[in-house]
């Protein structure tokens, strides 16, 4: 293969560290051997479904996006309960108020807030930090609210604040499922208290949308999923055999620790891949898309580094200043980052991908150029291109396929006549499925050591040195809270269809039962991370998705957060029914 019509690789520039370039080639081509395998892999694929006991074939098995037959609840829950949740006006005023109830405690979590290891209980944690005292007031209203389950389930509280809810199923060889989400919500910036149409933490309802911090990110889920289990307690009907466990950390919006002590909460006790399932917060509803109903649990999640680059140069007097502060120096470093952003990259490895198949496949809309490209991707370097244009025209779906950096803090100087000793950058990335923690550092190295030759500056990078410092000052740089992309679930097995067939029942025979579209399940990944960045060792099925009503201009971590609230009572309608057919899964087909 020729220069020209090799696929997109990294930063391809004459000074890209040869190992990069050669490592991600070989990650193209074992990508499209696999792409090969993955082609002939669904040929005859089997799945559970309808009474979800008898075998049937997916619609279009020899396909790159194979249907998910759609499973039929019917004979195992009861109709009238569904049909309570979704429309029955009473409970809705009643789970309208047990929303806005959690809303109205300001359990809002900050970067610098932490947990010290010495800290014997929670009163003891509130002095140390009260910023932490919301959470308790949050804990006393979910006992308040769930008598039921809190009587029957056994609660676990880590750290003091983690809760980690246990319905002990009755048979142990069945393996656990675990339904995640997080206490904490972004804080809110004072000065924009004005601008929300209802205060954020006392919250609201116009009729349609259901206003408050927290609203959609996360509580609507972590009350819905309670009120799950307390409709299930009153009916006292289901009796589960599978262990249901239920994680709510107390830290995801500062990418604290707090999902980590869960999980070794869960290690220890249950050990590595003991988990059925892992279903957390992640995309919500539906999309459509060139005519496409699609379902897109996220099975996989981006990497993140935050790079912290200083610079530590001789100060002295404004009056007789050197060509080049050390701000204008890092001036210089940002714009060199910044004219050289990370190469877009799409293989095999990317749920995207699949995505992409299910749209080539199914879409009745979609360019028939684009569709061609999109079947040829992984074995055609020029339909790869053209794919890799398609997504990076817009910056809404560039970054599903490209390492992304963003330049967020600078400080630098203290006086307007004291040359600056000292000026530091944060540049935060998410890192694409095809690359690695390893691949931005070598990036940020090479762009430093060039400056740094430059202006004869020296270097250390996490403590060690690379080059010497000299007297005109050097560069450190050190990294925080790495994390490499998450393992991508599988889609090609029973997890995955039972999952995906219980969605496409939601959708179709619950939500929109007059309406003949076919909604496609179809992969995602993640730009951002969840909580379960903590639970990768748990187990390999992870999803990533709440169901819900496309939200529109939601407001998550912004001013006038709002939620569609008919589509809250879709999460208790698809756990009320997901539950209870998940409990009867044959754990060997997983």
């Amino acid at each position: 293969m020729n220069e020209k019509s090799q696929l997109p690789v990294h930063i391809q520039t004459e000074n890209t560290p040869l190992s990069t370039r050669k490592r991600l080639f070989l990650q193209l081509s074992l990508a499209t051997l696999c792409t090969l395998l993955f082609w002939f892999s669904y040929s005859g694929t089997t799945i559970l479904l309808n009474t979800w006991l008898s075998l049937a074939t997916p619609d279009n098995p020899d396909g790159l996006c194979p249907i998910v037959p759609k499973l039929n609840v019917t004979d195992i829950v009861n109709a009238k309960t569904l049909k309570y949740i979704l429309h029955d006006e009473d409970y809705h005023k009643q789970e309208r108020e047990r929303l806005l109830g959690a809303i109205r405690i300001p359990t809002e979590v900050y970067d610098d807030m932490t947990i010290p290891k010495s800290i014997k209980n929670s009163h003891k944690l509130v002095q140390s930090d009260p910023r932490w005292e919301p959470f308790l007031k949050f804990h006393e209203y979910l006992n308040s609210t769930y008598p039921l389950v809190h009587k029957h389930l056994k609660v676990d509280k880590i750290n003091h604040l983690g809760l980690v809810y246990t319905w002990k199923g009755k048979d142990s060889s069945k393996k656990p499922i675990i339904l995640a989400a997080h206490q904490d919500v972004v804080p809110v910036q004072r000065e924009t208290l004005d601008q929300w149409t209802y205060p954020p933490f006392k919250g609201g309802f116009d009729g349609k949308y259901l206003y408050g911090r927290g609203v959609s990110d996360c509580k609507n889920l972590l009350i819905g999923l309670l009120s799950t289990i307390e409709l299930l307690l009153s009916e006292g009907k289901f009796h589960p055999q599978r262990t249901i466990i239920l994680a709510f950390g107390y830290d995801e919006e500062s990418a604290g620790t707090g999902a980590g002590e869960i999980s070794k909460h869960l290690l220890s006790k249950y050990g590595s891949d003991s988990i059925l399932q892992i279903i957390d917060e992640g995309n919500e509803s539906y999309q459509e898309i060139e005519g496409l109903k699609l379902i897109l649990p996220a099975t996989g999640e981006k990497g993140y580094l935050d790079s912290v680059v200083e610079l530590f140069t001789p100060g002295g007097h404004s009056s007789v200043p050197p060509k080049h502060t050390s701000i204008g120096i890092m001036a210089q470093l940002i714009t060199e980052i910044e004219n050289n952003p990370f190469s877009p990259l799409l293989t095999q490895v990317n749920p995207i991908m699949g995505q992409l198949f299910c749209l080539a496949e199914h879409s009745p809309n979609l360019n028939k150029d684009l569709k061609r490209n999109i079947l040829k991707a992984q074995v055609d370097a020029n339909a790869n291109k053209k794919v890799v244009e398609y997504l990076n025209s817009n910056r809404e779906t560039k970054y599903l396929i490209t390492t992304s950096q963003a330049i967020d803090v600078v400080e630098g100087g203290v006086k307007s006549n004291a040359l600056p000793e000292h000026v530091s950058i944060l540049i935060n990335s998410r890192i694409s499925v095809e690359e690695s923690v390893q691949d931005v550092i070598e990036k940020y190295q090479f762009h430093i050591e060039s400056i740094a030759k430059k202006f004869q500056l020296g270097l250390i990078l996490n403590g060690k040195e690379v080059i010497s410092p000299t007297d005109n000052g050097y560069f450190n740089y050190s990294l925080v809270e790495p994390l490499e992309p998450a393992p991508v679930s599988p889609i090609n097995g029973e997890s995955w269809n039972l999952f995906g067939g219980a969605l496409r029942y939601l959708y179709e025979e619950l939500v929109f039962p007059k309406s003949k579209d076919t909604f496609v399940v179809a992969p995602f990944l993640s730009t951002g991370n969840t909580d379960t960045k903590s639970y990768w060792d748990l187990s390999r099925n992870i999803y990533r998705y709440q169901p819900g009503l496309p939200n529109g201009a939601s407001g998550i971590h912004s001013v006038d957060e709002r939620l569609v609230f008919d589509g809250h009572f879709h999460i208790i309608a698809f756990y009320y029914y997901y539950l209870q057919m998940i409990d009867q899964a044959n754990d060997a087909k997983f």
